[in-house]
């Protein structure tokens, strides 16, 4: 009977510090974003524009790490916006490889920030940061009920989504 009660009080305990991992790099996720803004704000009032890119670039999103940025050129995201991170980009502290992570979009007027496919409880963002593309989300899972979890900021033509 003990040996139930133990185990029964441990599995509550892991429960919660599971939630609270899961809130803590939501928590994360929320501060890059901000973080990506502010040096992407810096960048266009040292350019007089937002960076200029004709897709999705990314600092750890397998998919678009190498997209260049055309104007002023950049090799990828990470090189046009190193001055603005001097200890590096933020990275999703998943580390989820594939295609997921912090993305950006901009035609030098207006631009986007996504972070894609990892928000892990979307009740963890303000509900007027998660992306259209999520097709509304589960009250009780957190979930995107379509399309992969994603949070965005976006300016200019993106403000209501990308």
């Amino acid at each position: 009977m003990v040996i139930a009660i133990i185990g029964l009080l441990a599995s509550i305990v892991m429960a919660s510090l599971t939630s609270t991992r899961v809130k803590g790099r939501d928590a994360s996720r929320a501060e890059a974003i901000v973080q990506i803004r502010d040096a992407v704000e810096l960048y266009a009032s040292d350019n007089g524009h937002y960076p200029i890119v004709g897709t999705w670039s990314s600092f750890d999103d397998l998919a678009y790490i190498n997209t260049a940025i055309a104007n002023p050129s950049a090799a990828n995201l990470t090189a046009a916006l190193s001055k603005y991170f001097p200890a590096g980009p933020p990275k999703d502290p998943a580390n989820p490889g594939g295609d997921a992570g912090y993305l950006y979009i901009g035609d030098g007027n207006n631009y986007c920030i996504l972070i894609w496919n990892t928000p892990e409880n979307m009740n963890d963002f303000p509900s007027s940061s998660v992306s259209p593309r999520c097709g509304g989300v589960n009250a009780s899972t957190g979930k995107c009920n379509s399309g992969a979890n994603s949070i965005y900021y976006g300016a200019g033509t993106y403000v209501g989504g990308c």
